[in-house]
């Protein structure tokens, strides 16, 4: 068994994570992980799906009845790799960064992500595996592990889905929020991702400067002097040549 702090420090880092359009509904975020990742994979045989190194797309599905279905897509939205059945999660104190929490898991397998909090947010999404995997999960943390047994999460049948616990002795009881909180709200293994705001709109182009009208000082009477001298000198020379032709 590998500490959850070392597999988070030498195989994961959560390199940045963006608050997407500022969309505090969807809660919209960009993660990048450096290593690959487990989430849970309803269509998956093993109960999961390994996400390779990359960045992808956590968002909320929205939904306005059930606030705990988590969709992770590529960052063009194109490609859906997995949605997941949630339940809430508590965390004494919230943080200006996204993080993602991770579950211990064996020698040699990815770690799998066990909740993920929005920046600013006590209350975050602890992602439900399917039941195969939450008992391997179960046994490797020594924890109760939600689980469910639906082999699809989706929106319109997510009230149907019942999630119980799968505890470390291979038993299944009853799903109660208590079971998870203690252990949830002193869970300080999480991987911060730096929280960058988003872009600030383009500022408007600077107007172009007008031109300068300077104040006038000068007087116009130099012009009128000038004018003067030149009548002077027409006129003295209309006078030499008068007296050249008498």
């Amino acid at each position: 068994m590998i500490s959850i702090r070392a597999i988070s420090a030498a195989i994961l880092l959560v390199a940045s994570s963006t608050v997407a359009m500022a969309d505090t509904w969807s809660k919209q975020t960009k993660v990048t992980f450096s290593g690959p990742v487990q989430i849970p994979g309803p269509h998956a045989q093993n109960g999961v799906v390994t996400l390779p190194a990359g960045t992808y797309i956590f968002r909320l599905l929205d939904s306005s009845s059930n606030r705990n279905i988590v969709e992770v897509t590529n960052t063009r939205g194109n490609r859906v790799y997995s949605t997941i059945l949630a339940i809430n999660d508590y965390r004494l104190n919230a943080t200006s960064k996204t993080v993602m929490y991770f579950t211990e898991t064996k020698s040699g397998t990815p770690p799998a992500v066990k909740a993920w909090f929005y920046p600013g947010d006590n209350r975050g999404q602890r992602f439900v595996y399917p039941k195969v995997k939450a008992v391997q999960l179960a046994a490797t943390v020594n924890q109760p592990v939600p689980s469910y047994e639906a082999p699809v999460v989706e929106k319109a049948k997510v009230e149907e889905i019942k999630v119980v616990a799968q505890t470390p002795a291979k038993q299944e009881v009853a799903y109660a929020p208590q079971t998870f909180e203690k252990v949830d709200t002193a869970d300080t293994a999480g991987v911060d991702g730096e929280a960058v705001k988003p872009a600030p709109a383009p500022a408007a182009p600077a107007a172009e400067p007008q031109p300068t009208k300077l104040p006038t000082t000068a007087s116009p009477l130099q012009y009128f002097g000038l004018i003067g001298a030149a009548l002077l000198a027409i006129g003295f020379l209309f006078r030499r040549s008068a007296h050249q032709f008498e």
